[in-house]
């Protein structure tokens, strides 16, 4: 049994906040006293082959004492009890004078003896249940008048088997409290983990927690392409691509084990260096493995096993969040490619007309079911779009190319909006899913008028001199009726005039359940048309709607037009 006797402290009333153990000997401290006429009560703390972490704790009459038993419980604690009704006459006297001299020197050494010298001392194991051994209970008595005997003994076992069942007990709610804090950071961890959609944030609070949670001071997410037999550093923490190049790599062998088992490991010592030790743990879903967290510290011992399964059930829950992050982003990428070629960057230039365009996919989400565009026609006019097609992701933004693609081909041999709504329709009819339709403003835009058809969508804004006036007429959305006749309108714009179409993203934006709503954003159109060009317009209004609301949860487009000439 070693024995671990660090230094006494002068007090057993720890704070209400110290852990359980130290509290439980604390109070046991108490009780010994108020059962035998002692001078000091020491509870030394030991565990099987190792020092123990945790300090001694004791009550002492004064000072001196408390230097002499510190310099001597090495001595006094072995596996059966000990009975010295005085110190001195001990026939290891001599040697633990030696020893309370080299631990103190000579003159706290003179001290110390002149008031242990004399001192009755009952010292007697503290074993568990099964007959493990916890550590030492040691009772002194300076008071000649009352000094401790053998009949004492039995008291002294007794209240040694009462601090067994103490510490056993201690010990097992402290490895529940700890049991519970770990589950606790674990669970904010991969809440932490999973509140990203981006893969590389992702990785990056991966190694974050992994170091947090283990203790170490180096952490590494390496990402492997099997087949091309890469590897690739998707995040650190304090790891060097030095360092990295020594401990992870596919010529290191117990890294190589991990990545094709996918079995966990901990090194220490000359396996981890040039660090005193090393975790690897898979991040695997299913048949997939996303890659190995790293985990490192330069002290040997400094990782147990039980920091390797809190790494372990870190990279579990945290590679369903790097799977979702890997799919979003591939979605993402499916959607850019799906709607580049149809959904144009900018508004071309049209003459005698400013224009400005906004464009806001819902929040995280790379495009939306909104349509928008402008494009020349025959005979020098330019053709203008906005709509929407029910719904996000990928498959609403396939829908809003498609759409946009079928408006503008039917755009190319006729002038009228009304024909070319008329036969988009007939198109999308049988492409569209079931309860999918799509609302569309379409106008034909020459030097002075803008002629038009709205099938199903919100009336656009025509500003002149400060007076909004909707453009009514809606007739049925797209995809609806296999056949229905579309009507077109006429607008003579004046210079100055201002036309502003948009979709339901601006007005059904929500504050505590209160829409934004048209006539808001119709009075704050109407207010900045004459002071903003129109690309500033449709940012004021975007900014305005989100300083209201907080965000647009929807997908947003505006498209301003105003004559110059």
């Amino acid at each position: 049994m070693t024995i671990h006797p660090g230094t006494l402290p002068s007090t057993p009333a720890p704070a209400a906040s110290a852990p359980w153990r130290e509290r439980t000997l604390a109070r046991l401290v108490v009780h010994v006293r108020s059962v035998l006429p002692v001078s000091a009560v020491v509870f030394v703390t030991a565990d099987s082959g190792e020092p123990s972490a945790h300090p001694p704790t004791g009550w002492f009459a004064n000072d001196e004492l408390r230097e002499a038993m510190a310099a001597s419980l090495g001595w006094m604690l072995r596996s059966r009890s000990l009975v010295l009704p005085r110190v001195d006459a001990w026939e290891a006297a001599p040697d633990l004078m030696e020893a309370i001299r080299a631990e103190l020197g000579e003159q706290r050494a003179e001290r110390a003896w002149e008031s242990y010298r004399a001192a009755s001392v009952i010292a007697c194991p503290v074993r568990g249940e099964t007959g493990k051994p916890l550590g030492g209970l040691i009772v002194a008595s300076v008071d000649e008048s009352r000094p401790l005997r053998a009949a004492q003994l039995p008291m002294v076992e007794a209240l040694a088997d009462l601090a067994a069942m103490a510490l056993e007990r201690t010990t097992l709610l402290e490895t529940e409290g700890r049991r519970a804090r770990d589950e606790l950071r674990l669970k904010q961890a991969a809440a932490a983990v999973s509140a990203s959609l981006d893969p590389s944030e992702v990785y990056k609070r991966v190694v974050e927690h992994a170091a947090s949670i283990t203790g170490g001071t180096h952490a590494l997410l390496t990402r492997l392409n099997a087949r091309a037999g890469e590897l690739r550093t998707a995040a650190q923490v304090d790891f060097s691509d030095e360092l990295a190049h020594q401990l992870v790599s596919l010529d290191s062998g117990s890294f190589r084990e991990v990545a094709q088992t996918r079995k966990p490991i901990l090194l220490s010592g000359a396996e981890a260096a040039p660090l005193g030790c090393l975790i690897h743990a898979p991040i695997e879903l299913g048949p997939r493995l996303y890659g190995v967290v790293t985990v490192g510290h330069e002290d040997p011992e400094r990782f147990e096993p039980d920091d390797l399964e809190l790494l372990v059930k870190l990279a579990r829950s945290s590679a369903g969040a790097i799977a979702n992050a890997i799919d979003y982003e591939r979605e993402r990428r499916i959607a850019r490619a799906l709607t580049l070629g149809f959904v144009p960057e900018s508004l071309p230039e049209v003459p005698g007309y400013e224009t400005g365009l906004l464009y806001a996919p819902a929040a995280n989400e790379p495009t939306g079911g909104d349509v928008y565009g402008a494009w020349p026609v025959n005979g020098g006019a330019v053709a203008v779009l906005v709509g929407d097609v029910a719904g996000k992701g990928v498959e609403t933004a396939s829908l809003s190319a498609m759409v946009r693609f079928f408006v503008e081909a039917r755009s190319w041999d006729t002038l009228s909006p009304a024909k070319v709504l008329e036969q988009a329709n007939a198109m999308l009819l049988g492409r569209l899913p079931r309860d999918t339709f799509v609302t569309a403003f379409l106008g034909i835009l020459s030097r002075d008028a803008l002629l038009y058809c709205n099938a199903g969508h919100l009336p656009p804004l025509h500003i002149r001199a400060g007076t909004v006036c909707p453009l009514d007429g809606n007739g049925l959305p797209l995809g609806v009726l296999e056949r229905h006749d579309y009507t077109e309108s006429e607008l003579v714009l004046d210079r100055g005039d201002l036309v502003f179409a948009h979709t339901d993203g601006l007005i059904e934006a929500r504050r505590e359940g209160e829409m934004y709503g048209a006539e808001r954003l119709g009075e704050l159109v109407a207010g900045l048309a004459r002071s903003h060009p129109p690309q500033e317009l449709v940012r004021a209004v975007q900014d305005d709607v989100m300083e209201w609301a907080d965000a647009i949860t929807d997908d947003a487009v505006a498209l301003a037009l105003r004559r110059t000439a």
